[in-house]
């Protein structure tokens, strides 16, 4: 996201009707809202890739893949809303009873981190993911080095951490029946090993 865009208070209809012909996304934060900034070349690749992958092997299934342009709330009754770069989503699919384009009930969310915004991915923001009962699984991407984290919500509750840093290593997505190799996520992508970043790597 980029700064805070000022103007006056609107209601939430109004802020609908703009989020809605608006040719730039924003996401609603806290009672502001964020233009979501132009990404990098590698996260605009990753986002792809992974569309592709995973999509792909959901083929024929109940649940689907929604893209970046899929607005998503927490509740009923969240002000906030967001725009994950990848979520699965299965039937009965649930929105917002005012807000008909945001989707309430994602199963699996995927992000694509970036400096900016990469410890709200990782704190504010999957706290209040956190909150919706039927998200299972959250992944997070790193865009300069081989590094996915799979947050993975057990029957109790609990979330634990996968974390994969191979490229000959699968993203496994039990609850979907589905693995993906990040060899897939980071095709044609320039990255850097595990704990040595592309910078670290020319400069030896």
């Amino acid at each position: 996201m980029s700064a805070q865009l000022q103007s006056p208070p609107l209601s939430f209809e109004e802020l609908l009707s703009n989020e809605n012909a608006s040719p730039v996304r924003h996401e609603y934060i806290g009672g502001r809202l964020y233009a979501m900034a132009g990404g990098t070349p590698n996260h605009a690749d990753i986002g792809t890739n992974i569309a592709v992958a995973v999509q792909s092997r959901l083929r024929g299934k109940s649940c689907r893949g929604s893209s970046s342009d899929q607005r998503v709330r927490t509740s009923q009754t969240a002000t906030n809303w967001y725009y994950p770069d990848f979520l699965i989503k299965c039937p009965p699919y649930q929105f917002h009873p005012r807000d008909k384009n945001a989707l309430l009930n994602p199963r699996a969310i995927f992000e694509v981190l970036s400096p900016e915004t990469e410890n709200f991915d990782r704190t504010g923001k999957f706290d209040e993911y956190k909150t919706i009962e039927e998200l299972t699984d959250y992944v997070l991407v790193d865009t300069q080095r081989a590094r996915v984290e799979h947050f993975l919500k057990s029957q109790n509750g609990e979330w634990t951490q996968r974390v994969y840093t191979l490229l000959e290593q699968e993203l496994r997505l039990e609850n979907f029946e589905i693995s993906v190799p990040l060899s897939e996520i980071y095709e044609d992508v320039e990255v850097g090993a595990q704990g040595v970043l592309p910078a670290m790597e020319m400069a030896q």
